[in-house]
């Protein structure tokens, strides 16, 4: 009895293989086939294979698209787009460095050396100092003579002119009741402060006349030195 479709009940196509057997050979099934709604049967033992049921002829059937995927761009790396950051930025340092050299730098250096003023260059004087000739001062041994003079404030100098010997002793005496302060016409010495009863004493070894004052005071005295 031949097997029917399950699905139309159409008589199956038995599709056999030819195996050889030690006494002869044997005709093997592995499939059946409806023939027309194209149902098959796998009888090897790996399964039966069902097949689509057309329910339209295929001028009705509608292909599938299938989507196109495209894949991702695989990544960089990071160390390639830091490589390639970092040559684009000395390349542009370098074209402004260029720049300015040729636009700043260079042109403004060359007016510049042409426009320095030349330096004015001065002659060395040399100067000599010729030391004055200084006729020696013999030196004047004291005498130990002592001539006072005695100074007021309302009197001024007693006496007022008097004649001493180089190396004689000079003292100056406030014999008034007022601070006087005798001053050296002359530069002998620096203006001395006397209060009462206190002196001054010099010793004079330069010849000439020489006076002095109380300052302050409309009062003159005068000294000579005589060899």
């Amino acid at each position: 009895m031949q097997d029917k479709c399950p699905k139309c009940g159409e008589p199956l196509a038995t599709k056999t293989i030819k195996k050889e057997l030690a006494s002869g050979s044997i005709d093997y099934p592995i499939s059946q086939t409806c023939p027309k709604c194209n149902w098959s049967k796998d009888l090897t033992g790996a399964g039966e294979i069902v097949s689509k049921s057309v329910t339209a002829p295929p001028s009705e059937i509608k292909k599938e698209k299938k989507p196109v995927v495209v894949a991702p761009a695989p990544p960089k790396p990071e160390s390639a787009a830091g490589i390639n950051k970092l040559i684009t930025v000395a390349l542009a340092i370098l074209v402004l460095g260029g720049l300015v050299w040729a636009f700043f730098l260079y042109p403004g250096t060359t007016k510049t050396i042409e426009n320095l003023p030349q330096p004015t260059v001065t002659p060395e004087i040399t100067q000599t100092t010729v030391q004055p000739t200084s006729t020696p001062v013999p030196e004047v041994t004291p005498t130990g003579k002592k001539i006072a003079i005695k100074l007021d404030s309302y009197r001024g100098f007693i006496p007022n002119k008097q004649t001493v010997k180089a190396g004689d002793e000079m003292v100056w005496r406030n014999d008034g009741k007022e601070t006087v302060t005798i001053v050296s016409n002359d530069g002998f010495f620096g203006d001395q402060v006397l209060a009462y009863d206190k002196e001054y004493r010099y010793i004079f070894k330069k010849l000439g006349t020489y006076s002095f004052n109380l300052k302050g005071k409309n009062f003159t005295g005068t000294v000579t030195v005589e060899p």
